[in-house]
């Protein structure tokens, strides 16, 4: 992959899932945007044939993070005008599915996030992305989208059944999630994301940890392959939480 001036080259981050209705394109929007505001020069390819990226741009004020359209066929040049351009992070929002096209922007990418909802339908979905990755020995990692909010300072029980559910996957789970809550869809709606549309929020402070945590592992010195990732490792990190509830954790 060719070096800006600099020494400096595009990152590239590729979201994923093998089903609809995870959330997907939704935790695509909210990276690029936090990226954006980081100060990283942020292009969002999108790949979906639903093109709900591209709808967000239309509806957005202002030209950060970029939107463009795109293919699998057209991807590589499409990185490669990106690289030209001084983009520093490229986010790939992909269609729905474990297929060839998925596959081709999983090799692209530096690293993978597989979007996955704490459900038994959504769990069994992502073994064909999981195994994807393995098969390509590309870095990926799971994060858990919409999950249902702690009670009495506890994980639910579905929490705990998807962690060890995924675990058995071999690959990484982000310690950051993302929970169930109105603004994220609201938000995007009007052509936003949720720390624009309240700063303040649990929301923001979510999507600020999630992007805290993908920043790091793109902008390390080596990534982790899926055969490398499992290796014994901690599933959640027992670190403090972030902010109002931004650390998914198991109970107890």
């Amino acid at each position: 992959m060719a070096l800006r001036r600099g020494g400096q080259r595009v990152r590239t981050i590729a979201l994923l899932s093998s089903k609809g209705g995870t959330g997907k394109t939704t935790v695509a929007l909210h990276l690029a945007a936090a990226a954006a505001a980081s100060g990283r020069k942020t292009l969002i390819a999108d790949l979906d044939p639903q093109r709900s990226a591209c709808e967000w741009a239309r509806d957005r004020k202002g030209s950060k993070p970029g939107v463009m359209e795109t293919r699998s066929g057209c991807l590589f040049v499409a990185h490669q005008a990106a690289e030209r351009g001084g983009v520093d992070l490229m986010v790939l929002d992909t269609a729905p599915s474990a297929g060839d096209e998925v596959a081709q922007a999983m090799r692209l990418a530096d690293l993978s996030l597989i979007v996955v909802r704490p459900s038994a339908l959504d769990l069994r979905a992502i073994a064909r992305s999981a195994e994807m990755a393995r098969r390509l020995n590309r870095p990926a990692v799971f994060v858990i989208n919409q999950a249902p909010s702690r009670r009495r300072g506890k994980e639910p029980a579905c929490i705990d059944r998807a962690i060890e559910t995924l675990h058995a996957y071999g690959l990484p789970i982000s310690p950051a999630g993302l929970r169930s809550r109105s603004v994220y869809q609201t938000a995007v709606a009007r052509g936003l994301v949720a720390q624009e549309a309240d700063p303040r929020s649990a929301a923001a402070a979510e999507v600020r940890a999630l992007w805290r945590y993908a920043a790091k592992e793109l902008w390390k010195p080596t990534l982790l392959t899926a055969q490398q990732a499992q290796r014994p490792r901690p599933v959640f990190s027992p670190v403090a939480q972030i902010g109002p509830v931004t650390e998914l954790r198991p109970a107890g």
